[in-house]
């Protein structure tokens, strides 16, 4: 459904096409009609919002940001009216959640959903980049991240604040040591996250404020996947960077062993993303403020 004039619809189209003949074949008008819709909006925002040098088109930062907030005033308006329209299909709700979060805070939101006898749960394990771009685009309706966003874009709750740890096998000669510094890293293979993941930048972050860089590790060996990440440790064939959470059996256990490192270790926001402004804000408020409480 439509609740935007239908020159910012055409703005969405094309700032997402970058091309007025795709643009116009999408919705069904022709290219100068295209071109026309365009220029109006300039006109009464007396913003320019597109530069076309042939063959090229640029959409400007203020049409960038525009086309951003369109798409989030309708992605919300479609919600609204979709609940509106059909109350029972309310107790449906899609979220997104990155791989490590996915070990242990999405199970105990699901059984709290299920508490709350939500009749469809759909949960997607991705990562950071993904996560937000399914809400900027509908696909879900928020998200449990512990990467990095711009918080003047979307509303959110940090859940928790999580401990960002160097984990060894507790045999591995570092984790008989005092202390160690990440020069004693270094003579060690690093295991890491995929690139997008939220803790490979974290462990990135971590890393450049102590002036290392992965290319100084003897192996860097990328596992998009943290139980795998974990059962690599296990072996002894490296040290890793994950949340505690998720490797508390192993660490009660001493299977696996917290690096002594007196630089770099961190806590670290877990947060409940949501589109901002959204109508369903307290529901998500309630939610956060349920897995705070564990």
């Amino acid at each position: 459904m439509t609740m935007l004039d239908h020159r910012y619809q055409t703005f969405l189209v094309l700032a997402t096409t970058k091309s007025y003949t795709q643009t116009a074949r999408q919705l069904y008008i022709s290219q100068p009609a295209v071109s026309q819709q365009i220029k109006s909006l300039e006109a009464e925002l007396g913003v320019e919002l597109v530069r076309y040098e042939r063959p090229k088109l640029t959409i400007t930062p203020a049409g960038v940001e525009l086309a951003a907030f369109v798409q989030r005033v309708q992605v919300q308006a479609d919600a609204v009216v979709a609940t509106l329209q059909h109350p029972q299909k309310a107790r449906q709700v899609t979220f997104s959640t990155t791989l490590s979060i996915s070990e242990f805070l999405a199970p105990q939101l699901i059984g709290l959903l299920q508490a709350q006898h939500y009749h469809e749960i759909n949960c997607r394990v991705t990562n950071t980049h993904v996560a937000l771009a399914a809400i900027e685009s509908g696909d879900s309706d928020f998200a449990l991240i512990e990467g990095n966003f711009d918080k003047q874009r979307y509303g959110y709750e940090v859940v928790r604040q999580e401990p960002f740890v160097g984990v060894v096998a507790a045999d591995h000669p570092l984790a008989q040591q005092s202390a160690v510094s990440w020069a004693d890293l270094t003579a060690y293979p690093l295991i890491v996250r995929e690139e997008g993941s939220g803790s490979r930048e974290i462990l990135e972050n971590l890393a450049h404020a102590a002036n290392v860089t992965f290319a100084e590790f003897p192996q860097v060996v990328t596992v998009n996947n943290p139980t795998a990440i974990r059962e690599v440790l296990l072996q002894g064939s490296g040290i890793s960077f994950v949340y505690r959470s998720v490797v508390a059996e192993a660490l009660k256990s001493g299977k696996l062993a917290v690096l002594p490192l007196q630089a770099g270790q961190l806590r670290h926001d877990l947060d409940l993303v949501y589109p901002r402004d959204s109508y369903f804000a307290d529901d998500y408020r309630q939610w956060a403020a349920a897995l705070k409480k564990g």
